[in-house]
């Protein structure tokens, strides 16, 4: 059985999904496999596929049944998911039938007996590693798929999450450093396993998979603000509470990996000058008078000798620089979850997926977080079909004085968060223009609020 042969076979089903990450038409071959188990009837493996352009490597988790075995089994997937994609064929080649491992409980089985393992404090390795198989004998792959590959694991009584990093980026990978530094803060899932694949076509070991505590019957943060600014419900109580979270992630995030100077003001300039030229190109979005007011909002915000800016902390030190820390990277109300038990989760902590695993690990401003949350309240009013100004204002305020009830926010830091927010909502111009035009007034209308604030 010769892996890389089977390129023409799974390059345009592979192709076809939602987190192939280049366009279809880019070339790309399978380099090799990393195999997790052989016999005479089935070979289940990884497949690494590289692509010429960008020499991006893509890991596809395959499941290669011999043909006279008997039909697909489906009693081992849970009969909730009516996914039209799982436990379907990719296609049959060399006497084999190709599966998609991801959707194959035997694919979970051989991958548990060699995961390394983070046992629970009253647990054994050897108890984990059971744990770990039995969960892995019911599965259910997630129905929505975005740049990487979500499985619950529910063969146990505590179900899993798995999570399959499509992209391979060799080095310490954030979804497993972090979780692992805030393993016993209950705002997090807890880390259960995990992998690195090692082959000669990557640079390094690279993370390929990671497997978590599932947060039973999980409500999106996204959704849950979007359908209460909907019914108009107080977003004051809820919008607190996560920005103590938020804070408290960031308190127990420097105490783990301390701190350094923040982003100089040169450098912000530089970068919110680069996101206006960008969105002044999209025609018929920003005015000449929105031009005008952004630059005039940067030159305040990127002058060192500035006024305190809203949203500082009165008993602040306003003097003190703003600090850079490890920070989760890519946080948005869909980044939290709220569990049956009312306890709201961060989860996602790998940064932006197509991104070195050095640069997501740099520190940075905890305005990168706290500005992605304010920028999702927006989303959730303006999108929720009934928006109200007072409503959104509730929420972010809430949000800031949840967070200042458990972090100090100097006027250095405040400045931050609105020049952060600046440059996200420029780059949410930028991308709703291309993708979602009907939705280019949100960030138009956050772009907008923030200047004449």
């Amino acid at each position: 059985m010769n892996i890389e042969d089977w390129s023409a076979a799974i390059l345009p089903w592979a192709q076809s999904k939602r987190w192939w990450p280049v366009d279809p038409k880019q070339p790309a071959e399978v380099v090799g496999e990393v195999p997790l188990h052989d016999s005479a009837d089935s070979h289940i493996t990884i497949a690494l596929l590289k692509i010429s352009e960008s020499e991006l490597i893509v890991q596809i988790p395959l499941l290669a049944r011999a043909q006279h075995r008997e039909t697909h089994d489906t009693m081992h997937h849970d009969s909730q998911d009516k996914s039209k994609d799982n436990s379907l064929a990719i296609v049959a080649v060399d006497g084999f039938t190709l599966f998609d491992g991801t959707a194959e409980p035997e694919f979970w089985r051989a991958w548990a007996k060699s995961a390394t393992l983070i046992p629970a404090r009253d647990e054994t390795e050897q108890q984990t590693r059971e744990r770990l198989d039995r969960a892995a004998s019911l599965i259910r792959p997630m129905s929505v798929e975005q740049s990487n590959t979500s499985v619950l694991l529910l063969g146990d009584d505590l179900p899993l999450i798995a999570k399959v990093f499509r992209v391979l980026h060799c080095g310490e990978h954030p979804e497993v450093q972090l979780p692992s530094t805030l393993g016993d803060w209950e705002g997090i899932p807890r880390l259960n396993a995990y992998s690195y694949l090692e082959h000669d076509a990557l640079d390094g070991p690279a993370c390929s998979i990671v497997v978590a505590d599932a947060v039973n019957d999980a409500q999106d943060g996204f959704v849950t603000l979007q359908a209460m600014a909907k019914r108009g419900d107080d977003p004051a109580p809820v919008s607190a509470h996560i920005g103590a979270l938020i804070a408290h992630m960031h308190n127990r995030l420097e105490e783990a990996f301390g701190s350094s100077a923040g982003p100089s003001n040169e450098n912000l300039k530089q970068r919110l000058t680069t996101s206006l030229s960008a969105a002044a190109e999209i025609d018929g979005a920003l005015s000449q008078q929105d031009v005008s007011a952004i630059e005039s909002t940067i030159r305040i915000l990127t002058d060192a000798d500035g006024d305190a800016a809203d949203g500082a902390d009165d008993d602040a030190n306003n003097s003190s620089p703003a600090k850079a820390i490890r920070v989760h990277g890519d946080l948005h109300l869909g980044q939290l979850l709220l569990g049956s038990n009312g306890a709201w989760n961060v989860v996602d902590f790998e940064g932006e997926p197509l991104r070195p695993i050095a640069e997501r690990s740099k520190p940075d401003s905890p305005a990168r977080d706290i500005a992605g949350m304010l920028r999702s309240f927006d989303y959730a009013a303006e999108s929720s079909g009934a928006f109200d100004a007072d409503w959104l204002n509730a929420a972010r305020t809430a949000f800031l004085a949840g967070y200042r009830s458990r972090r100090a926010i100097s006027a250095a830091d405040a400045r931050m968060v609105t020049a952060y927010e600046l440059e996200k909502a420029l780059y949410e111009l930028q991308y709703e223009a291309k993708f979602r035009p009907s939705w280019i007034a949100i960030p138009l209308n956050g772009i907008r609020r923030l200047i004449r604030s």
